[in-house]
């Protein structure tokens, strides 16, 4: 029997399947307040959230809560499998671009000089106790990472009930698959239209889109802005893509590798991508055409 619970959280919309008899649902009716109780520790739009509470001594060593200082870690990890093109240190450069609020309040936002993004290189751990230091006069947006990580954390917990599908914002984690299915199928929206494209049937992995087609606004010169930042150049991303899906085991990777896609654009992204060998994905460009791995082709049994 197929459970499903929705709410915003996180700054988003949430939805869990969990496929699980009926005393499975209870696990359910808890999971919005644990996100609420996440979204406390990692958002950057509340200036008492943890997060920015750390952000409020950068050039110092801090020790965080187990759920900061996981997700600074998948951040990290991140980072340094994209090779610096997702970089956590953005905040100040998200916050020149008039990204400085929750999207739904952006109105037309005043603009500023784009910053030099802070090496993530400079973020050291200390897992033994906890301790966290970023470098001087940078700041944490931990953003997709964080629903990714939550999307995890909660998959892997309602694992014990049955199989599971979460989405938090379009970041998803499956586990097992429900009756009948070879894994949970998942459709990937044309961002163009709006209808669905294919559909990919996920079993143990995770899937991610990050584009420019939803977040977007324009600044008081009359450009338009978008929450996908260059951190080589501090500025709003130029590329041809218009949005970027992945398949990963992990879902914090998912994201950044999607970001890391968009910014490198739709050609070079899918030869990196390519070389991952744990990844599959697929671009759709500005002009309406799509580019998609061999491997989600072949192996996630999507037809295009």
């Amino acid at each position: 029997m197929i459970h499903m619970i929705e709410f915003r959280a996180m700054n988003c919309q949430v939805s869990v399947q969990l496929d699980a008899d009926e005393s499975a649902a209870a696990a359910l009716r808890g999971l919005p307040n644990r996100l609420v109780a996440i979204e406390a520790v990692l958002t950057r739009f509340n200036p008492d959230s943890e997060l920015m509470r750390l952000n409020a001594r950068s050039g110092e060593w801090v020790t965080v809560s187990d759920v900061l200082f996981a997700n600074i870690c998948a951040a990290r990890k991140a980072a340094l499998l994209t090779d610096g093109l997702y970089n956590p240190l953005i905040l100040s450069a998200l916050i020149a671009s008039g990204y400085d609020r929750t999207f739904e309040h952006i109105g037309v936002s005043a603009t500023h000089a784009p910053p030099v993004s802070a090496d993530w290189r400079a973020i050291k751990q200390r897992p033994e106790t906890r301790e966290v230091y970023i470098p001087a006069g940078s700041a944490l947006d931990l953003g997709g990472i964080a629903k990714g990580w939550a999307a995890t954390a909660v998959a892997d917990d309602l694992l014990e009930y049955g199989a599971c599908l979460v989405n938090i914002g379009g970041d998803m984690v499956a586990r097992g698959a429900p009756g009948g299915f070879s894994g949970w199928p998942v459709e990937i929206q044309d961002p163009l239209t709006g209808e669905a494209f294919t559909t990919v049937h996920l079993l143990d992995e995770s899937i991610s889109t990050s584009g420019i087609d939803l977040r977007h606004w324009h600044d008081d010169h009359g450009r338009e802005r978008h929450h996908i930042i260059d951190p080589r150049t501090g500025d709003t991303a130029v590329t041809d893509v218009l949005s970027a899906t992945v398949i990963h085991p992990h879902a914090p990777i998912a994201e950044a590798y999607a970001k890391a896609l968009i910014l490198r654009g739709a050609d070079a992204g899918l030869d990196w991508l390519h070389q991952q060998w744990d990844a599959a994905g697929l671009v759709f460009r500005r002009d309406g055409t799509v580019l998609a791995t061999s491997t989600l082709i072949h192996e996630r049994n999507a037809s295009l």
